[in-house]
């Protein structure tokens, strides 16, 4: 299986292309000052979508889920040479948006406070963020979300690196759940590497919704200090290269 970069650049306003058979995009937005303004982005949405948004109370996540919306219509529409509003989207059970047609075409989106993240491929992908923080409790969100061999391996981890370690597993573990369509319920039912040391890894699969032709990860940060992780499937290996000029 070949080498596919991952190529990640800052959302632009206007997107050029699908990715190449050898690429994955992953574009990242800055909520607070998106490329295209979030009214303008309401407009892309379908009158399903429009009603969604209007039925959040408060105006930021109001904003944030039309332009989070938006501009994933504009991105699948410049890819698949469609308006935005006539891309076909679907919910799976999860929760995961997908193309309702057979184009081939996967792609994912998250988001964290004031940054999101999307990421299109010929592959299935998964892609997740999220702010490094102290968060409280992080041993019993170990004990209760992480597998017993990474309970065991975090524990193993010197103190220093803990907290890597932490957003390392959980980005890493949303992303290929994400990837799957599977749901939180699977995230003790696989290993990933912890060790932030190491690079990112799928260390063991148990359940048959994440097996298949393997899961490979890579990881990179933006704003200093949002953790980033993406899973790809049935790849070689992934090669993460910045884009400045977006």
């Amino acid at each position: 299986m070949a080498e596919v970069r991952v190529l990640v650049g800052t959302c632009p306003a206007e997107f050029d292309r699908a990715p190449d058979r050898n690429e994955v995009r992953a574009w990242t937005v800055d909520l607070a000052r998106p490329p295209i303004p979030a009214d303008e982005l309401f407009q892309r949405l379908t009158a399903e979508e429009q009603t969604r948004a209007l039925r959040y109370k408060i105006a930021k996540a109001r904003e944030q889920f039309s332009i989070g919306r938006g501009l994933l219509r504009e991105l699948l529409g410049a890819c698949l040479n469609v308006a935005p509003r006539t891309v076909p989207l679907a919910y799976l059970p999860s929760g995961k948006p997908v193309l309702t047609e057979e184009t081939g075409l996967h792609f994912n989106v998250t988001h964290t406070d004031g940054i999101a993240v999307i990421a299109v491929s010929w592959h299935r992908v998964g892609v997740d963020v999220e702010r490094v923080r102290i968060v409280e409790n992080e041993d019993g969100l170990v004990r209760r979300y992480f597998s017993p061999a990474e309970g065991a391996a975090y524990r193993a981890l010197p103190e220093r690196h803990r907290r890597a370690g932490f957003f390392r597993g959980w980005t890493t573990k949303e992303a290929v759940i994400k990837a799957a369509g599977a749901t939180v319920a699977c995230l003790a039912d696989f290993d990933v590497e912890l060790d932030p040391e190491r690079p990112p890894c799928v260390n063991a699969v148990r359940d048959p919704q994440l097996t298949g032709p393997g899961w490979v990860l890579a990881e990179w940060t933006a704003q200093t200090d949002a953790a980033i992780a993406i899973a790809v499937e049935g790849v070689g290996a992934l090669r993460v290269e910045k884009l400045h000029h977006e």
